[in-house]
């Protein structure tokens, strides 16, 4: 990189990621070039908008099963310097999102698997969810009586997830017709007295769906086809506190 001779961007990007002393060359680099520091302000700009937009993805728990796909991916680790390698996984991680089917927030469309599900879990929030005094029929002071019942009537192990760390604790629940046979209606409250349901049906011929986003009726919700269940997280809350709670759901429920 000596004077006259043009400086690829790999240079300047090995110079940006090293060590103080590379990062104070590309400083003599950018104050002797107009180019190269328009270059990185450009960068720093792009930098910028990545943190803004995967830095909450960044924060939270990469599924198991996701990065053993990144290991079988790249079975060579390679270390990535702070403070990108956090960044780096969430992008790596929407990458197999998206290549996969596990995380897209998106409206519900003509093609998508299982639609019904979705409608499905919103008709029976606007039930069930007003209800006083018979909210359940099963009460979580009995939640093992509970894990067994929706267990046996889904043919498939049901456990409530825990929603503590959101605010919200489990009501208990109650079984549910469903297109398809039987579901499961799961139902959470916090302090204020806000609730939200979480919907489980047994889907075994159903293809695999990214995160989905519906609403209705007001309330609007998470669905998801994984495992051979389908699931709809729904709620009258804000559509990324939704998300969240929705992909603790489905980290605790593939676990099962």
């Amino acid at each position: 990189m000596s004077e006259g001779i043009p400086i690829h961007d790999e240079d300047l990007l090995r110079l940006r990621h090293g060590n103080a002393e590379a990062r104070a060359r590309l400083a003599a680099l950018a104050g002797d070039d107009p180019t190269i520091g328009r270059r990185l302000a450009d960068w720093d700009r792009q930098d910028a908008a990545m943190r803004a937009l995967y830095g909450p993805l960044g924060e939270e728990p990469v599924p198991a099963r996701h990065l053993d796909a990144l290991a079988a991916a790249d079975p060579v680790p390679r270390r990535i310097p702070p403070p990108y390698a956090r960044i780096a996984a969430a992008i790596a991680l929407l990458a197999i999102g998206w290549a996969g089917g596990w995380f897209a927030a998106l409206h519900l469309g003509p093609g998508a698997t299982r639609p019904e599900l979705a409608a499905e879990a919103l008709r029976a929030y606007s039930t069930y969810v007003v209800e006083v005094a018979h909210p359940v029929e099963v009460p979580a002071s009995d939640e093992a009586h509970l894990v067994t019942w929706l267990s046996k009537r889904l043919g498939h192990p049901i456990t409530p997830p825990d929603f503590a760390s959101y605010g919200f604790h489990l009501l208990g629940g109650r079984v549910v017709p469903d297109p398809n046979g039987t579901a499961a209606l799961m139902m959470y409250e916090d302090d204020t007295g806000r609730r939200i349901t979480l919907y489980v049906a047994p889907t075994a011929n159903a293809t695999e769906t990214a995160f989905r986003f519906a609403e209705g009726d007001g309330a609007k919700g998470f669905w998801w086809v994984d495992a051979g269940i389908g699931c709809a997280l729904v709620g009258d809350l804000p559509r990324e506190t939704l998300r969240a709670i929705a992909v603790a759901a489905y980290d605790q429920l593939i676990r099962v």
